[in-house]
């Protein structure tokens, strides 16, 4: 019995790298979106708005790779342009799809994050 316990415990101990490293955005990232979301949401003072920021990243951690969230980041933001430079962004069923995607996770987490 305590043989089979400790190489169960060795085995959890061994994937736990893995599992951090899932879906882990950089640091870079993490502060670029912070600092945007409490930019744009004035009315928290520093203190809450560094913590319900930083929650609302994570929560996007938890569906989006930092690719696609880069990707659909940039979609986000660009598709109303005007005319055929928005258009790739608004035309596209792929980058629909993740905008669509990411706006409800976005709202998911603001919720969540209590971010009015």
């Amino acid at each position: 019995m305590k043989k089979a316990g400790m190489t169960l415990i060795a085995a959890g101990m061994a994937m736990l790298p893995a599992l951090s490293m899932a879906n882990d955005f950089s640091t870079v990232t993490r502060v670029h979106f912070v600092m945007d979301c409490m930019a744009a949401n004035e009315g928290m003072n520093v203190y809450e708005g560094t913590h319900k920021c930083s929650c609302v990243i994570d929560k996007i951690a938890e569906v989006f790779t930092e690719k696609e969230f880069e990707d659909v980041s940039v979609g986000f933001m660009y598709k109303n342009l005007p005319a055929d430079r928005g258009a790739t962004f608004r035309d596209d069923k792929g980058v629909r799809k993740g905008l669509k995607l990411f706006e409800e996770t976005t709202a998911n987490a603001y919720q969540e994050c209590r971010i009015r």
